[in-house]
């Protein structure tokens, strides 16, 4: 098997082959608690609301949540998943609208909003991204381009 061919690595998307309207296959992910705690060492965000419940609630949470930097991954993981192993993220903005907790299942969707060539003939897609929670289905919004091999 090539590593075209894995189940991890998705065959690569051909620029030509996308579609202003595409949506991308839905991805899910539960947060639990091992979640958080992996999401605070791995980003050495150490701020309270990250990993001790009393805090989180004190300051208006619902409970302790995930950070910014671990949502600039998942959707880094879902558009390079999406465009195959030769993607390449080229701009990423993340916007957290609601928070993303223990217990909460999240759903990340996806639509090509462009297509198009920069002044370097690189082929680009616009995808705009939504993260959905239990309480909103804009939870997370990204706005993303994705280099394809042209």
């Amino acid at each position: 098997m090539t590593i075209t061919e894995s189940p991890t690595h998705r065959r690569s998307r051909e620029w030509a082959d996308v579609s202003v309207g595409e949506e991308l296959e839905p991805l899910t992910f539960e947060v639990t608690r091992s979640t958080l705690a992996k999401d605070v060492v791995g980003t050495r965000d150490l701020y309270p609301i990250h990993h001790d419940h009393e805090f989180a609630r004190a300051n208006g949470a619902r409970d302790i949540f995930l950070n910014t930097m671990w949502y600039q991954g998942l959707v880094g993981r879902f558009v390079n998943e999406w465009g195959g192993y030769e993607s390449f993220l080229r701009r990423l903005s993340v916007q957290m609208q609601a928070h993303g907790c223990p217990g909460d299942v999240l759903t990340v969707r996806g639509t090509v909003t462009a297509v198009r060539r920069d002044e370097a003939g690189r082929g680009l897609i616009d995808i705009e991204v939504a993260i959905a929670n239990r309480d909103r289905d804009d939870a997370v919004v990204a706005k993303v381009t994705v280099e394809l091999a042209a």
